[in-house]
């Protein structure tokens, strides 16, 4: 009877915890807004499957979780269903962390003490600061820390009780935790480490299932490596150590305790509770192998990140593996001061949640970091929706920008795609193009260019492809984002040779243009110029669409080339071809002159001909009508 009486009242504490856990990873879970990771989180997932390894493959983060947010996605794209996910993985880990810390302890505590330290393991995840974070984030980091901590839980119980099913469990977890993350590799690796010390007769079966995990995982090693490897060379490379090795190690530390707006007391509090409770142990020999296991998965994550932060960055959601060992640790000091009196066992509990509660008010639910500042995840689908027609297509150069505009779009809005020229990932830019731009220039009229930060680093290469080989017909800045809508080239064109010359200096050498177009279609122009001297003032083009009674209807005003080349920059002598697009609205009808001229890009005034004219009339485009 009090042996049902115990079962009964542990399920209770559980499922306490349990609802405790779903309470807090859901306050304002649908009210932030997205943030510009889990935007990239929704682009990626909205991809192909292929294409989702192809890109994983150039980032710092493996594709499980992608696969499965792909299907997730297939259910609802709100914020709070989006961020659904990484709740229920966050929920996981609570049993999970109780099951694992009871088989944990069984090593250096009676049965007794191991199901309460199990029970302190799961209320300690439920609470933890860290683990709600990212339950509350459309990332992979959730998913990660539970998938570690249920191949633990699997590889802890195939040592002491030698059955197949959990190595073979062990093999499949840890698989899909290195496919889901790479820094959860580093737990493994402790967690296996420990096992060999703690049970060194089971060295075949642990063997083993390290090889099969191996096996398992090459395949994506043998893939991902080479791409990894350039994408680390191309920045800083990897390092053992150096100047900054200590204050990368610090970093973690205070990221690890998650002690962020509770300031380092929390780390101090974390650290005096571990203290305490070693020197209350009485098996001080048992205490220190129990300690081992979290002791060492902290160090190694500690030491990795600390170490990939030189060649990419550091950002305490890198430890997230960590976590529930460090959960671990601070359950088996509450367990331990609790076993002393209850008196010790209930301060040492208050002073745990006094040192998270700041973090937790001011920090956690704020998601000031995740939400990136002002960033407005609305803002291109907004400004789009009203410059965009249902056939064109937008390419975007990062895919945090498209993930936000797939969540919000319509069936009536434009589709996308992409060419990522934007950190996490720059793709090799020729490849992009034949294979995802080139094919829709016969099929598309308009594309439209959404790139972050413009023209900034491996922007300018795109943006000079398309100032080549298409039509600009709009641009415009908001913000740290470049719009850019380009026209596809029409099938005929008329040439000319002008022969003009504008302020004495500047010649009209040759023109082509669309000579007939229909509403809601295109003009696209050629120019070609050539200044007989240096010139020392910026001018720029102008290309108008004027009705018969002097109506303008369409225009392109743009510094030659679309910016590239700067009439400072001529050579004399030098001829420059300056493309642009000129897109005709409905309702437009009967036939269109083109004129085009120069003007100062200071003063707005323009340049003359020999006749003093300020433009020149280069002909007719026929609008066909009824179309």
């Amino acid at each position: 009877m009090e042996e049902r009486h115990r079962d009964r009242r542990r399920v209770f504490l559980l499922i306490a915890i349990l609802l405790l856990a779903f309470a807090l990873r859901m306050v304002r879970l649908g009210q932030q807004p997205l943030s510009w990771d889990e935007g990239w989180s929704i682009g990626l997932s909205s991809v192909g499957w292929s294409e989702i390894n192809r890109i994983t493959a150039l980032d710092v983060h493996p594709p499980l979780y992608y696969y499965a947010f792909k299907l997730w996605l297939g259910l609802g794209r709100q914020e709070l269903w989006t961020r659904f996910l990484s709740v229920m993985a966050g929920l996981l880990t609570i049993p999970l962390a109780y099951v694992t810390g009871k088989v944990w302890a069984r090593t250096a505590h009676p049965e007794e003490s191991a199901e309460r330290i199990g029970l302190f393991a799961a209320l300690v995840t439920a609470v933890s600061p860290f683990l709600i974070y990212y339950a509350q984030v459309a990332r992979m980091f959730a998913l990660a820390a539970a998938l570690g901590l249920l191949a633990t839980y699997c590889l802890l119980q195939a040592i002491h009780t030698g059955g197949r099913r959990f190595y073979v469990a062990f093999v499949l977890s840890a698989t899909a935790a290195v496919y889901t993350f790479y820094y959860t590799a580093f737990v493994l690796a402790a967690v296996w480490l420990y096992a060999l010390s703690a049970r060194p007769a089971r060295w075949r079966g642990l063997l083993a299932s390290v090889a099969a995990s191996g096996a398992l995982y090459a395949p994506w090693l043998i893939y991902a490596v080479p791409p990894m490897l350039q994408r680390v060379g191309s920045r800083t490379g990897f390092a053992l150590a150096g100047s900054d090795s200590l204050h990368f190690l610090a970093d973690g530390i205070f990221g690890l305790v998650f002690a962020y707006e509770t300031g380092w007391w929390a780390v101090y509090t974390a650290a005096a509770l571990l203290l305490c409770a070693f020197l209350l142990s009485r098996r001080k020999r048992d205490t220190v192998r129990l300690l081992t296991l979290p002791l060492l998965a902290m160090a190694l994550t500690l030491v990795a990140v600390s170490i990939g932060a030189r060649a990419h960055m550091f950002a305490a959601r890198y430890l997230i593996p960590a976590s529930p060992f460090l959960a671990l640790s601070i359950a088996w000091a509450l367990a331990t001061c609790r076993e002393r009196s209850r008196r010790l066992g209930g301060l040492a509990l208050l002073l745990f949640l006094v040192s998270t509660f700041p973090t937790m008010a001011r920090y956690v639910y704020a998601k000031a970091y995740e939400v990136s500042g002002a960033f407005d995840p609305r803002a291109d689908y907004l400004y789009l929706q009203d410059k965009t027609l249902p056939d064109d297509i937008l390419f975007f150069n990062v895919l945090s920008l498209a993930g936000h505009y797939e969540r919000l779009r319509s069936p009536d809005d434009p589709s996308w795609s992409y060419v990522l020229r934007w950190d996490p990932v720059i793709e090799p830019l020729e490849p992009a193009l034949t294979q995802r731009v080139r094919p829709v220039i016969s099929q598309r009229r308009r594309l439209w260019f959404v790139l972050y930060k413009g023209t900034v680093a491996a922007n300018a290469a795109l943006k000079e492809w398309l100032d080549l080989n298409l039509y600009p017909a709009f641009g415009q800045w908001r913000e740290d984002t470049l719009y850019l809508l380009y026209l596809s080239p029409t099938a005929q064109m008329q040439e000319l040779r002008p022969q003009l010359t504008f302020d004495g200096r500047i010649h009209l050498q040759a023109a082509a243009f669309t000579p007939r177009s229909q509403p809601g279609d295109r003009v696209t122009v050629n120019l070609t110029w050539m200044a007989s001297e240096v010139l020392t003032r910026n001018y720029k083009v102008f290309v108008h669409l004027y009705t018969a009674d002097g109506r303008l209807v369409a225009q392109h005003d743009a510094v030659p080339v679309n910016e590239l080349r700067p009439t400072q920059s001529w050579q004399a002598g030098e001829e420059i071809v300056d493309r642009h697009g000129l897109w005709v609205q409905e309702g437009v009808s009967g036939p269109l002159r083109l004129v085009v001229g120069l003007y100062d890009s200071e003063t707005g005034t323009r340049l003359t001909l020999a006749d003093g004219a300020d433009h020149a009339d280069l002909g007719s485009v026929e609008i066909a009508s009824g179309s």
